[in-house]
């Protein structure tokens, strides 16, 4: 039975009676009493059926309405539009792929800088190398400020719209400190494998988190 959440009994948390009030109509949908294209009876018979207040029931079908199992249609009612592992499985789907995209998106800002420091430990004059290094040294910036500056060292007009792409204005960067001492030392004796490999220890777990 769903804990009692009116004046006098003690008060339990919104969140904890949503999730419960979920939980008993997501039953109702599992055990085929109510199908998907269904509407939910009116608020004061399934509160009354669930033995709780039309408040609290409201805030239950905002909680099924978030996970896509419910569709509330304002001045017509609540629909059932999905099975409860359903949504939950779209979910889960959802939350993968972007997990993936965020990892994928860290690789190739990796590879991007880890090319471009290999390239700037061969191709570039001394002065310019020695500028490079010195601005990687004191800035120390993150995955973003590497990949600036290193393409703007070697000025190829072919990366710097890559840097564009894999850090959108007014996105986050989330490719951790890609600026370490072994890729600066790298870069300084002109050892493009170290540079290149240097940027790609630095890159974060494969977690995607």
């Amino acid at each position: 039975m769903i804990a009692v959440d009116e004046e006098g009994g003690g008060r339990v948390r919104r969140q904890v009676i949503a999730e419960e009030v979920a939980a008993r109509i997501e039953g109702l949908i599992s055990r085929g009493e109510l199908a998907i294209g269904d509407k939910l009876p009116p608020e004061r018979v399934l509160a009354r059926e669930l033995r709780i207040s039309r408040p609290t029931l409201r805030e239950g079908i905002r909680a099924l309405s978030a996970t896509g199992t419910v569709r509330v249609e304002h001045g017509k009612g609540s629909f059932v539009t999905g099975h409860p592992s359903q949504a939950r499985l779209g979910k889960a789907d959802a939350d993968d792929a972007s997990r993936l995209a965020r990892a994928e998106l860290a690789r190739l800002r990796a590879l991007l800088i880890a090319s471009a420091a290999a390239q700037a430990a061969v191709r570039l004059d001394q002065a310019a190398l020695d500028e490079l290094v010195e601005r990687l040294t004191v800035a120390a910036g993150d995955g973003l400020f590497a990949a600036e500056a290193l393409v703007g060292a070697l000025g190829d007009d072919r990366l710097s719209p890559l840097i564009e792409v894999l850090w959108p204005r007014g996105g986050t960067d989330d490719s951790g400190r890609l600026v370490d001492p072994q890729l600066v030392r790298a870069l300084a004796a002109r050892d493009p494998k170290a540079a290149f490999d240097a940027a790609f220890r630095a890159l974060p777990p494969a977690t995607g988190s």
